[in-house]
């Protein structure tokens, strides 16, 4: 899941601001995706569990490169899906995948800024609202929880994911020998804001759901596969940028030799984050959703 101004969603550990042309942050975010299958479909069992019948009008709210929405699609063969982000490059590669897999009759995609006043995009009113490692991003958060509500239906669901805890390396020392690298990584990034994590329960019962649920899971990448290997070396490459200052010079060295690592298929890196989905469903009261 990214910002929402940059590319939609947050889906790896929190890519934060990112150029339209960053098009290896969008290779992170559909790898992350695809390791992350288990959390986003034990988040949509849980979205079905709580709408008891099929949504017809779905939003995913910073779809970014888009996987939350066709997944939301695929569960959901009679919804439509309306996916927000600011990031004309990243609905671009939205549209693209959805008319990959036949699903862009029903993806439809907005250029929307989840600070503005994206409800104006929407139809009517909705019965599932997608926010997965978005909703961190937004400068008031209150806000955009307010506007979901009255863009629900009475009955319909917000489902929110994002990161919390703490990111752990096995083996400690990311192959290295270098006693304590992995913490030292995680401290130096902790100290730059990432991952940028989130607790929702007191804010989605203050903006007036009527019932939060919340669930912990977790996402895991390991190096013993193509795909996870990929994610890790591109997730340092990353990282390397940041703490291009934060780390000694062994320390800096011995991520390069991750990554080179990593390039080859040598590694068994492996990277586990806390992952919690709340679901959340406004009371059945009388009078239609709020439009904007």
């Amino acid at each position: 899941m990214t910002s929402h101004r940059a590319s939609g969603h947050a889906t790896g550990h929190g890519h934060g601001r990112a150029p339209e042309h960053d098009t290896g942050l969008a290779e992170l975010l559909d790898l992350d995706a695809a390791l992350g299958a288990g959390v986003l479909a034990a988040a949509l069992d849980a979205a079905a569990a709580a709408l008891g019948t099929a949504p017809r009008d779905v939003v995913d709210l910073g779809a970014g490169t888009g996987t939350g929405s066709l997944a939301i699609a695929r569960r959901f063969p009679d919804a439509r899906v309306h996916s927000i982000d600011a990031s004309p490059a990243m609905l671009e590669r939205l549209g693209a995948a959805a008319a990959a897999a036949q699903l862009g009759d029903r993806v439809e995609a907005h250029v929307a800024d989840l600070d503005g006043d994206w409800p104006a995009v929407l139809p009517g009113p909705l019965d599932l609202a997608w926010a997965a490692l978005s909703l961190h991003h937004v400068s008031d958060p209150a806000d955009l929880l307010r506007k979901v509500l009255g863009r629900l239906r009475p009955g319909g669901v917000l489902v929110v994911t994002e990161m919390t805890g703490r990111t752990t390396y096995e083996p400690a020392d990311l192959g290295t020998g270098r006693d304590g690298l992995g913490e030292r990584l995680v401290g130096a990034l902790a100290g730059h804001g990432y991952p940028a994590t989130g607790e929702w329960t007191d804010a989605l019962q203050s903006a007036g759901f009527a019932t939060v649920e919340r669930h912990e899971t977790a996402f895991t990448a390991s190096a013993r596969t193509p795909e996870g290997a990929r994610y890790l070396s591109l997730e340092l490459e990353r990282h390397q940028d940041r703490l291009s200052e934060d780390l000694d010079p062994g320390d800096r060295a011995a991520v390069d030799a991750v990554v080179a690592a990593l390039r080859a298929g040598t590694s068994r890196l492996a990277v586990t984050s806390g992952r919690a989905v709340w679901v959340a469903t406004r009371g059945e009261e009388s009078g239609p959703p709020a439009r904007a």
